[in-house]
């Protein structure tokens, strides 16, 4: 049972120092952040107790038996004040600094001054109540507002019992009400760390769960471009599929006839293909089929359009494109393929194609079935007529 619990407790150990790993640097801005923004207050509001007391002090009489008490209390809030504006000040040109050292323990240290400042104006409040109210509010605060670390918390709270015990038995004489007090005081650094801890975990739950979230965003987003890549193009090839060929060059037709441009479509159909597969294998068959599409893509423009309308037959879209023009790149393209062997298990595989060409004027407005009928007849024609050329 103890192996048992040794273990679990060492697993969860292990997660939550991966865990703290990965918000560390969420919390340390959030505690820059938090400093910048609540220090100017709680200066702020040690320069109104700081006034008050200065007032008190100055309508006191020479017999008052509070007057030390009200003293020492002007000048304690007025440290704690001017400490903690400092360290307003200081956060300021770490705003995005948070993963500098100064950025990481400047609200620590602003932490343990608020802490410190509270022991001294409690030991202070001993020559008049024997309340440790004031320390009791700064450990509470503190722990809910920065985000400690466990064993950072730990150290600071073991040291703030230490110098409160110190602290309250220079001005508190009476021996119970010492013993009460420290006793409190360790209740208060118990709690104070408890709290941070609870603190820290609900901030470090909160934080993994958000990157989960954005991490699992980020996979749905990359799938959901593959699907959409998927769904518009070849998966063997990389071109475009038959509908989203048919799709593109559809609107680049509509967009020609209103810029009164030519357009041209080349139909592509391997010859003999099914030599290759029946003699070289299916692998061999798609390692041509890949070939043929690199050299498509290498041999016409960027703002071309290629296409693989399925088995061993692929389309160009050649906008902004003279059927003359067209003919010296389904020229290109068939010797490019005629010359260009693929290596294949140390043998070569020879390559042709027959190309049909159609090509319409915007004067002549014509429908993209329209196009790639005249081009099936033409490629019709081109492998009647021996094939590996261009009609």
């Amino acid at each position: 049972m103890n192996t048992y619990t040794a273990r679990v407790l060492r697993h969860t150990m292990e997660r939550w120092n991966s865990e703290y790993a990965l918000v560390l640097d969420e919390a340390h801005a959030s505690n820059l952040q938090r400093t910048r923004l609540l220090s100017p207050l709680a200066a702020a509001l040690n320069g109104f107790f700081a006034v008050l007391f200065l007032w008190m002090a100055l309508s006191a009489s020479d017999d008052d038996p509070a007057y030390r008490w009200k003293f020492w209390q002007l000048l304690t809030h007025t440290g704690m004040g001017a400490a903690l504006a400092l360290c307003a000040w200081a956060c300021r040109p770490l705003e995005h600094r948070h993963r500098s050292l100064a950025g990481r323990w400047l609200p620590v240290l602003a932490m343990a001054v608020c802490i410190v400042f509270a022991m001294l104006i409690t030991a202070i409040d001993q020559w008049v109540t024997p309340a440790i109210t004031p320390f009791f509010i700064a450990c509470i605060v503190t722990s809910l507002t920065i985000y400690l670390r466990p064993h950072v918390a730990a150290a600071l709270f073991g040291v703030a019992f230490v110098l409160f015990s110190t602290l309250i038995g220079m001005t508190q004489h009476n021996p119970e009400m010492l013993l009460s007090n420290r006793l409190n005081g360790l209740a208060v650094c118990v709690i104070g760390f408890c709290l941070s801890v609870l603190m820290w975990r609900k901030f470090t739950t909160i934080a993994v769960q958000k990157h989960q979230l954005e991490k699992a965003h980020t996979e749905l987003q990359l799938k959901q471009r593959e699907l959409e890549r998927l769904t518009r193009q070849d998966g063997l090839t990389g071109l475009f599929n038959r509908n989203t060929f048919v799709e593109l060059s559809t609107n680049e037709l509509k967009r020609a006839k209103r810029q009164g441009s030519a357009t041209t479509i080349l139909l592509l159909d391997l010859d003999h293909f099914k030599r290759i597969n029946d003699t070289w294998g299916h692998p061999a068959g798609d390692a041509v089929l890949r070939h043929v599409a690199q050299t498509m893509v290498n041999s016409v423009r960027s703002t071309d359009l290629v296409g693989r309308l399925g088995g061993e037959e692929f389309i160009v879209l050649l906008p902004h494109t003279t059927a003359e023009a067209s003919r010296k790149i389904a020229e290109k393209i068939r010797q490019r393929l005629e010359v260009s062997d693929i290596r294949w298990e140390d043998k070569r595989i020879a390559v042709t194609a027959s190309i049909g060409l159609a090509g319409t004027t915007a004067e002549e407005s014509r429908e993209f079935d329209s196009l790639y009928t005249e081009a099936d007849k033409a490629l019709y024609l081109a492998k009647q007529r021996g094939r590996n050329r261009v009609i």
